[in-house]
């Protein structure tokens, strides 16, 4: 457990004991407490027509969103069947069956208002972990980590972010439809992922988000459930006199009318357009003529193309890593606004300590370098670069992952490696190139220190 993770719970529990007999606010810090030994709770927010609940099956790798549930929030969680449990407002929770609701997703069936939220309940090993939410609040509170989706990064689409600007650390951007990029030409989304390496550089971008980061979510999601019949409807285009094909795959009207070879139904064409897209097709249909050779290959690689594995990498390393750091952070931002709200002897004391402690955890600092060396909003050398992402925790919080030695190794060995870390850092403080690597080389300095502490 970190420093921050035990001084929020050590709050928490003392503020428990000053508004003790006070049940809204006893209820209010309860529920906060037991969130911290949770699973991380991770928000898929956006506008309409985003692709959540796309997103939401690529993450899990089945199809199981949308469920409709009359507006209520849908939460998704590993369970040992598939099930859904509904939240009434005013009503005591009851637990109904997912049915399949044609063409896509599951309906539950509920009463046509004053749902809360549904829990649907899912076997999943992704959900292990994690658990998501689909939602159209832009920083919902009652989760820890939050996936915004957006078509593109104007700031219409940006500013819903604004409201949890103050500590972005918890927020990555998603450029969801990046398929679409450029009018869905064949580089579609080499350019988005090119305009996504660009924006998350902008200081204006840093200030809402950890990253920004691009992905087709209906590629992804297309992936890792494709299915037979579409990889054998993929191929039968692949083997088709190239000049042939690609004269039928320059629009969508092209690729389902009847000019195209009678061998593969319209239906199937049809079919396939829905799911992967125009892009995702031309896409699909270039990787089977190259080096995807089966239905598990081409959808190993569509996952590669899409931007999931590196969205997945970048939840890893930047939320699933850092679950106790950033679900203190949302219970200390929780306590906060209860002590705001609360005329009590003890609240301004307790909201002093709560604010230091946001404002000076080592483990948040850590966080958002770790998040500037990724996207480059901090320059450092190549060495350098790498060693820093190493020592703030970039390949694990153990002091041996963090210094790059075998798990095994002894402690009294760690020390002269920690020692010697730090003096390289010292250095780094006063000779850096720029005020940002100076400012970057105090952090990992600090992390260096932290070890040693522990270690003596």
């Amino acid at each position: 457990m970190t420093d921050v993770e035990r001084r929020a719970e050590d709050l928490l529990d003392r503020a428990a004991l000053a508004f003790r007999g006070h049940s809204r606010a006893e209820n209010w810090l309860r529920r906060h407490r037991e969130r911290l030994g949770e699973p991380l709770r991770v928000a898929v927010t956006g506008g309409p027509q985003s692709g959540k609940s796309t997103l939401v099956n690529a993450l899990i790798g089945e199809d199981v969103a949308p469920v409709r549930a009359n507006g209520g929030s849908v939460w998704y969680h590993d369970g040992a069947q598939p099930l859904a449990r509904v939240f009434p407002e005013g009503a005591p929770p009851f637990t109904v069956p997912l049915e399949r609701d044609a063409p896509h997703g599951h309906a539950v069936a509920a009463p046509a208002d004053g749902i809360r939220s549904v829990v649907v309940e899912w076997p999943c090993r992704a959900l292990r972990h994690t658990r998501l939410l689909e939602t159209a609040a832009a920083v919902p509170g009652e989760a820890d980590a939050v996936l915004h989706l957006v078509r593109h990064l104007g700031d219409d689409e940006l500013a819903p972010l604004r409201e949890g600007a103050a500590h972005p650390v918890h927020t990555l951007v998603l450029l969801s439809r990046a398929d679409e990029t450029a009018g869905g030409r064949t580089d579609a989304l080499l350019t988005a992922k090119r305009i996504a390496r660009r924006r998350r550089t902008e200081p204006r971008i840093g200030a809402l988000c950890q990253d920004v980061l691009a992905i087709s979510a209906r590629i992804a999601h297309a992936g890792r459930t494709l299915r037979e019949e579409e990889y054998a409807t993929v191929a039968a285009i692949a083997g088709l006199h190239r000049t042939e094909a690609e004269a039928h795959l320059l629009s969508a009207d092209r690729f389902t009318g009847a000019a195209f070879a009678p061998s593969i139904p319209a239906g199937r064409r049809a079919a396939l357009l829905d799911r992967l897209g125009l892009g995702g097709v031309r896409l699909a249909v270039t990787l089977a003529r190259t080096t995807a050779r089966s239905r598990a290959a081409l959808g190993e690689q569509l996952v590669r193309q899409s931007g999931l594995t590196e969205l997945q990498a970048s939840i890893s390393d930047l939320l699933t890593a850092r679950r106790g750091v950033l679900k203190a952070r949302v219970a200390l931002v929780a306590l906060e606004h209860l002590l705001r709200a609360e005329n009590h002897p003890a609240a301004g004391h307790l909201a002093a300590e709560a604010e230091l402690l946001m404002a000076g955890a080592h483990e948040l600092r850590e966080l958002r370098l770790l998040a500037a060396l990724r996207t480059g909003r901090v320059a450092l050398p190549a060495d350098l670069a790498l060693e820093a992402r190493r020592l703030i925790g970039g390949d694990g919080g153990a002091h041996c992952e963090r210094l790059g030695l075998d798990p095994q190794t002894p402690p009294e060995k760690l020390w002269p490696a920690a020692e010697s870390a730090a003096v390289r850092w010292h250095e780094q403080t006063t000779v850096a190139a720029t005020a940002g690597g100076r400012r970057a080389a105090e952090v990992v300095l600090r992390s260096c220190t932290a070890i040693l502490d522990a270690l003596g």
